[in-house]
């Protein structure tokens, strides 16, 4: 039993959206709606974290951060190098770990309700570390074989993350295949093996998404992000709004940084389909096109149906996605 989940009045949840588009307004507006919004910090440095749990204080907020990514193969690192060769680059070093025991520690420092974690779980010391603080320690999982390890590491809740998801895939082996049956599968499949409440992730657009999904076995919430990035509090980049409310074609791909993730096709995606795990190097070597606005290698994860995501304030986004809700 999540006693958060209990609590909340709306069971549609804004989902933490790494690289800038969770803000803690966002987050804000949504516990002022009777839902629960955590912070994306997976990918932000150790001070810019600190500060956005700052922003937080007095809001029932949570924290998601990226599990410690493992060591590179000589191969993938081999792909890396090649790469950066190709951009004119030199590899630097990047960190695998992404900050986690000091982000975890100031989460918990800073009042965090749930600390969330993506591509690996809590180990049994921390589970206990989150309770100790009066936290809940909730994960992501895209198997069941996740799902049985989460649970046995003492987890209050499982977030299960479908193909249809934008971002990136939550797969804790990053160079495995991610698992691509349809989000109503997995849960089941997940359900199966686990009885802890469930949170259903990917591709959830409509109000009537969202209705079918609360149904299905062991799902107390659903988690939505795409459908926020264009609110007015989403900290979305007007290039991103721009390219959002344009539309197109999403596909997943690890030619967006290294990793599985789900985004709006680009000339770099196209060129590069079978790209190996390079995770999280790429960024880096893309970091300046980036920053020059090259269509080419655009960054904007978002998930299935595009055409589907409009605006408005998140107050209005989750009365329009709650099966209860008023338009």
């Amino acid at each position: 039993m999540s006693q958060l989940l209990e609590a909340i009045t709306c069971p549609v949840l804004p989902a933490p959206m790494a690289g800038g588009p969770t803000t803690p307004e966002l987050v804000a507006a949504a516990e002022a709606a009777g839902s629960f919004g955590a912070l994306g910090l997976g990918s932000s440095s150790v001070d810019a974290a600190r500060e956005a749990i700052a922003a937080c204080a007095g809001t029932r907020f949570g924290v998601n951060l990226f599990y410690p990514q493992r060591e590179l193969t000589e191969s993938e690192l081999a792909a890396a190098r090649s790469l950066a060769a190709e951009e004119g680059a030199v590899l630097g070093d990047v960190s695998l770990n992404f900050g986690w025991q000091d982000k975890l520690a100031a989460a918990l420092e800073g009042g965090a309700a749930v600390l969330w974690s993506m591509f690996g779980v809590f180990s049994e010391d921390e589970v206990a570390r989150i309770h100790a603080a009066g936290a809940e320690a909730w994960t992501t999982v895209t198997t069941p074989e996740e799902a049985r390890v989460a649970t046995t590491r003492g987890v209050d809740v499982l977030c299960v993350q479908g193909p249809e998801a934008g971002g990136h895939r939550g797969v804790w082996d990053p160079s495995a295949e991610p698992d691509q049956r349809p989000l109503k599968e997995l849960v089941a499949a997940v359900h199966q093996v686990t009885d802890l409440p469930l949170i259903a992730a990917g591709g959830l657009r409509t109000r009537e998404d969202v209705a079918e999904a609360l149904a299905w076995p062991g799902v107390e919430a659903v988690s939505c992000g795409s459908a926020f990035l264009l609110s007015e509090e989403a900290g979305t980049s007007e290039h991103n709004r721009g390219l959002l409310r344009r539309g197109g074609r999403t596909v997943s791909t690890r030619a967006f940084s290294g990793r599985y993730a789900r985004g709006l096709e680009t000339v770099y995606t196209r060129a590069h389909p079978d790209l190996p795990l390079v995770y999280p190097y790429l960024n880096a070597l893309l970091k300046t096109r980036r920053a020059q606005l090259d269509a080419d290698v655009d960054y904007c994860l978002v998930g299935v149906d595009v055409e589907k995501i409009g605006g408005g304030s998140v107050a209005e986004i989750l009365a329009q996605l709650h099966p209860n809700g008023h338009e």
